[in-house]
């Protein structure tokens, strides 16, 4: 029984751990292979994103937290007065109450949104011209996703390339 268990673990072990290349044959000349979560998140500009990102996280989630306080207040003070408000405008005011906290957390939620498309916007550019000058410079006659392969020679690789050249054309994302 012990054995099974550990057997079990070891198994769930393998199954989390993410899987790594195999290397396969010899490189093929004039195809290339780009992971391109591995370039942006390699990248300053996309680690720039992912920190600017996590900092308006907070600050939205600041912002939300206290204006749905103050609504709480407006609905225990009507919650308070509901006994000397007539049924159907207490009724209407609580839905103003709900629509108005509704607006808020879908406004929050399009701003963090719209800052989010924007830097991918920029990374995306960069990528594209970071791209372009490595695959000149590899003489690549097709580039495939690297993340959907199941093994590859190394030397077909240029997500580290692309990384580096993103690096010198874009450092940091403006999100605002």
């Amino acid at each position: 029984m012990r054995s099974i268990r550990l057997v079990a673990a070891a198994l769930l072990a393998c199954a989390g751990a993410p899987a790594t290349a195999q290397t396969f044959g010899p490189p093929i000349h004039g195809i290339c292979l780009l992971s391109r979560t591995g370039a942006i998140n390699g990248s300053r500009a996309g680690q720039s994103m992912q920190a600017q990102l996590k900092r308006m996280q907070a600050s939205l989630n600041g912002d939300l937290a206290q204006r749905r306080a103050a609504l709480d207040q407006q609905r225990r003070q009507l919650e308070a007065r509901q006994g000397s408000i007539a049924p159907i405008d207490y009724k209407r005011q609580i839905e103003v109450l709900d629509q108005q906290a509704q607006g808020l957390e879908q406004a929050q939620n399009a701003r963090f949104i719209a800052a989010q498309q924007r830097g991918q916007q920029q990374l995306d550019r960069a990528l594209g011209t970071a791209l372009a000058k490595v695959v000149t410079r590899q003489a690549c006659s097709v580039v495939l996703e690297r993340d959907n392969s199941y093994g590859w020679n190394n030397a077909m690789d240029i997500t580290g390339d692309v990384t580096q050249e993103m690096d010198a054309t874009l450092q940091t994302v403006v999100l605002q």
